[in-house]
C-alpha cells in the first residue's frame, strides 16, 4: 500500500470529486486539510443539543470534556483508495485528542465525524472554516464496496450523542477540588480524634490522682492525728492540682463542641 503525494492527490480529487468543496491550496505535505463545519456537539453545555455554527463561529472545548465535530467538506473515497485522518499537531499540543476512528473506508461518501477529548489544562477554541483535519490517501490492491451505516452522512448521528449524554462529566479541575475538600474534612476528623485522646488521658490522670488521695486518707487514719494534719496540707495541694485539671478539661470540652458545630455546618453545606 502506497500513500499518494501532492500531485497524485490533486489528480485523484479532480478525477473522482473526492472533496467538495475543493481548494487546491489545502493540499499540503501529502495530505488534504479538511476544516471544521457547521455542526458540533459538546458535553459541557447544558442544552445537550447539536450546536449550529455560523461562518467564522467558534466553540470552546473545556478541559475534561468531549466534543463531536463534523467537517465542512463532503468526501467521496474511491473504491481503490483508503483514507487516513488525524488532527493537526498545533491542536494536539494543546491537549485535543482524537478518540474516534483514524481511517475512512473505501467507497465512503459524506461528511466526516471526529470525536475529540480535551486532555489539556486549558480551554481549546476552534473556529468554523479553519483547517484542523489532515486526510491522506493510499492505494489498495483491489476495489472495495462500502458496507457501513454512515453513507451519505450529512449531520452528526444520534448514536455517539446518546453515548456522550449519559450523566455529567467532571473536569480534572472539578475532581481536584472535590479531593481537596475531602482531604480537609479528613484533617478535621483527625483533629477531633486527637482532642478525644487528650480528654481520655486527662480523665485517666484525674482517676489516678483520686486514687492517690484515697490512699493518703487511709494512711492518715493509720498513723494518727499528726500525720492527718500533714495529710490535710498535701490534700489541699492535691485538690488544687485536681481543680486545675478539671478547668483544663472543661476548656477542652468547650473547644471540641465548637469544632463539632463547625464540622456539622460543613456537612450541611455539602
Amino acid at each position: 500500500m502506497a500513500f499518494l503525494g501532492n500531485k497524485s492527490i490533486l489528480k485523484c480529487i479532480l478525477e473522482n470529486d473526492v472533496v467538495e468543496p475543493f481548494d487546491e491550496n489545502r493540499i499540503k505535505n501529502g495530505a488534504y486539510e479538511l476544516s471544521l463545519g457547521a455542526q458540533v456537539y459538546q458535553t459541557n453545555p447544558r442544552s445537550k443539543e447539536i450546536k449550529k455554527l455560523d461562518t467564522g463561529g467558534i466553540i470552546h472545548i473545556e478541559p475534561g470534556q468531549f466534543a463531536l465535530l463534523l467537517t465542512e467538506e463532503k468526501v467521496r473515497i474511491p473504491k481503490d483508495k483508503i483514507a487516513f485522518i488525524s488532527i493537526k499537531a498545533k491542536i494536539k499540543f494543546k491537549g485535543l485528542v482524537n478518540v474516534s476512528g483514524f481511517h475512512v473506508d473505501p467507497d465512503f461518501s459524506g461528511r466526516l465525524l471526529f470525536g475529540v477529548y480535551n486532555a489539556g489544562p486549558a480551554t481549546i477554541v476552534l473556529k468554523r472554516g479553519e483547517n484542523y483535519f489532515p486526510m491522506w490517501l493510499a492505494e489498495l490492491s483491489e476495489k472495495q464496496n462500502y458496507k457501513g451505516t454512515h453513507t451519505n452522512q450529512e449531520s452528526i448521528p444520534s448514536n455517539p450523542i446518546e453515548a456522550l449524554s449519559q450523566g455529567e462529566l467532571d473536569s480534572p479541575q472539578v475532581l481536584k477540588k472535590a479531593i481537596s475538600e475531602s482531604n480537609s474534612r479528613i484533617a478535621s476528623l483527625e483533629k477531633d480524634h486527637k482532642a478525644t485522646n487528650y480528654i481520655a488521658i486527662t480523665a485517666l490522670g484525674f482517676v489516678f490522682a483520686l486514687l492517690i488521695k484515697l490512699a493518703f486518707d487511709f494512711y492518715a487514719l493509720d498513723k494518727g492525728w499528726d500525720k492527718a494534719i500533714e495529710h490535710q496540707e498535701k490534700q489541699a495541694e492535691l485538690d488544687s492540682i485536681i481543680n486545675q485539671r478539671l478547668l483544663e478539661k472543661t476548656q477542652l470540652i468547650h473547644e471540641i463542641e465548637i469544632l463539632t458545630m463547625k464540622k456539622d455546618s460543613l456537612t450541611k453545606n455539602e
